[in-house]
Parts: C-alpha cells; sequence; structure tokens
C-alpha cells in the first residue's frame, strides 16, 4: 500500500493526500455543516504537508493552538490579524522561503486519511481529532 512521503498517511481510495484533502474542500464548499472545521482542515493538511516557509509555519501552527485550545472564532481571528498577516504589512511569505527544519521527521498519528467524508458530524469530529493530534505530534519539535 502506498503511503504519502510527507505525513506517512497510507494511501488507500486516493493516489496522493491532496486529492484527499481536496475532497473534502469540495464538501466544505458545498455544505456549510462541513465548513465548520475550515480552519482547521487547511492548518492541519498545511502543517503536516509543511507547506509553509518556516515563518508560515510557526504563524499558523500558533493560530491552530488557539483554535484548538481557545476556541477562538475565526471571524474574530481574521479582524483581530488583519494588519498582522497582511502581506503588504509582514516581512516574510507564508509559504515562499526555508521551511521549518524537523518536520519531516514527525510521526503524524492522525492524517487527512482518518478523516471520514460521509457525514458532516463525521467529518468535523475526525477534523477536530486531526487538529489535536498535529498540535500532540508537533510539540516534541517546537520544545527542542
Amino acid at each position: 500500500m502506498p503511503s504519502c512521503p510527507q505525513c506517512g498517511a497510507p494511501l488507500t481510495l486516493v493516489e496522493t493526500c491532496q486529492e484527499q484533502f481536496h475532497l473534502g474542500q469540495l464538501k466544505e464548499v458545498a455544505d456549510p455543516h462541513y465548513y465548520a472545521v475550515h480552519h482547521l482542515s487547511v492548518l492541519s493538511y498545511m502543517l503536516q504537508h509543511n507547506a509553509y516557509s518556516r515563518e508560515g509555519w510557526l504563524h499558523s501552527h500558533t493560530l491552530l493552538q488557539q483554535f484548538v485550545q481557545q476556541n477562538l472564532d475565526p471571524q474574530f481571528v481574521r479582524r483581530r490579524d488583519r494588519d498582522k498577516v497582511d502581506s503588504g504589512q509582514r516581512n516574510w511569505s507564508l509559504t515562499k522561503g526555508p521551511k521549518l527544519p524537523g518536520v519531516e521527521q514527525i510521526v503524524w498519528h492522525c492524517t487527512v486519511a482518518d478523516v471520514r467524508l460521509d457525514t458532516a458530524e463525521h467529518y468535523c469530529a475526525d477534523v477536530r481529532r486531526w487538529a489535536v493530534s498535529v498540535l500532540a505530534d508537533a510539540a516534541t519539535l517546537l520544545q527542542g
């Protein structure tokens, strides 16, 4: 069985994690019940697949922590951070630039492959579990 080179997820129904992620994003666009966890699904996927620059990864990890641990509302965070993350205001790129070293060494215990798409209830519960797992798995890297 093939696995994802970035996160190690076993790929059974799709060829790549990106395809699985896009299937979830399509559900989110089509149904507001799925979209309720959009802020968690995007951050979890991008962090796990090291798609951000070093600065972008660290910023996004902090956002995920705030969403999960403080239950912050995405609308509130958008308003709060508007100036801070405005591309004309910051001196770093979200995606361009050196990656955070060590992300590729993290053993991920939950991935996009573990997210069920069959119902919004399953999807939201799985995405929340995935987000919590991403934070737990990344903790060792950030403590080092």
